[in-house]
């Protein structure tokens, strides 16, 4: 706790000296000099000025070379040569993504449905591989890969481009536009009246059950369910009108 006194003027001394203001204390009782102070204060506000001054010359410098660089990247022209070549089959000159319609592992399916979003934005044609309908599609992927990975994955024109956060970036950049120049565009967002977009169909031969009744005579015996060649693990068979 501080306070500010005058001290006593005395006849015997200075009046410049008797005037003085003076800072005491009142626990310890000791003085200290006002103008002392302030020329301490004035004395700090200066180095934080200069401080301040550096610090925002250092933030300049770093957002200009910052600015500088993003604008190197975005002048960079892209190609698809520049990613690494791994062709699913029949994707030499088309769009494959690799996806799932399984809302299981939410992170999973809403990265595809982002996927889906960026392609659609562009209004191109792609083909849709979902790995939750189709082992085989599945399996597939994991082959091109080498290893057991989860969708999204977008292949352009046999060209490995990368998963939800490889595309996400690419758009982000500008970049993912010209790497879809020159594909084929759709004129309209009609539906397929086989399958509504999905690829698939259920089984007309066993309708769904992957089963089929076998009748080897006319004994009731010899009567068996045999499994359906037609459809795949799910019952599904691919659209004929789409795929």
């Amino acid at each position: 706790m501080f306070c500010i006194q005058k001290c006593p003027t005395s006849p015997f001394l200075d009046d410049n000296k008797g005037n003085d203001m003076r800072l005491t204390s009142v626990q310890s009782g000791t003085g200290i000099n006002l103008s002392e102070l302030e020329f301490k204060s004035l004395d700090r506000s200066e180095n934080v000025d200069d401080e301040n001054d550096h610090f925002e010359e250092q933030e300049f410098n770093f957002k200009l070379a910052t600015t500088k660089q993003v604008t190197c990247i975005k002048e960079y022209q892209i190609s698809l040569k520049d990613f690494e070549e791994k062709c699913p089959p029949g994707g030499s000159n088309s769009i494959i993504l690799y996806t799932t319609s399984l809302r299981g592992i939410r992170k999973t399916f809403q990265d595809c449905n982002t996927i889906h979003f960026l392609l659609r934005s562009f209004r191109i044609m792609y083909h849709e591989r979902d790995v939750s309908l189709h082992l085989k599609y599945r399996e597939e992927m994991w082959n091109i890969l080498g290893e057991k990975v989860i969708p999204p994955k977008l292949f352009i024109k046999g060209r490995y481009i990368g998963g939800a956060d490889e595309v996400i970036g690419l758009h982000e950049m500008g970049w993912l536009g010209k790497i879809l120049e020159g594909t084929p565009t759709i004129s309209s967002d009609c539906l397929c009246n086989g399958c509504a977009n999905m690829g698939f169909t259920i089984c007309s031969t066993c309708c769904g059950s992957c089963k089929v009744f076998i009748n080897n005579g006319d004994n009731n015996n010899n009567e068996c369910f045999l499994r359906c060649h037609e459809c795949n693990e799910n019952g599904l068979v691919k659209c004929p009108i789409c795929c």
